[in-house]
């Protein structure tokens, strides 16, 4: 069993980002986080590249919603990917 999760604090706007899975040190690929930007979790056939591109573009004041279309858009092989994501609001989104 594989799960993540995202999630931001209302009261101190900090972020927090889980992954567990049967593979070890998926912490160097999975999670990523950035202070008042937002937590990208990303799982199953891992792209790194969906957190490195997806925290860019939620700095870039892209919401959770935009920046899954395009990272969707960007993905070669989208159907083989899982991920989530928290923006700096407070919205989250996932895909599955």
């Amino acid at each position: 069993m594989t799960f993540s999760i995202t999630a931001r604090c209302e009261e101190t706007g900090q972020f927090g980002v889980a992954v567990t899975t049967r593979v070890p040190a998926v912490g160097t690929l999975c999670p990523f986080v950035e202070a008042g930007v937002g937590g990208i979790a990303t799982q199953s056939f891992v792209n790194p590249y969906i957190g490195i591109n997806g925290l860019k573009y939620l700095k870039e004041g892209l919401s959770a919603e935009e920046v899954k279309g395009r990272i969707l858009e960007e993905d070669p092989e989208p159907a083989i990917r899982q991920f989530v994501i928290v923006d700096n609001t407070g919205k989250a989104v996932a895909f599955t």
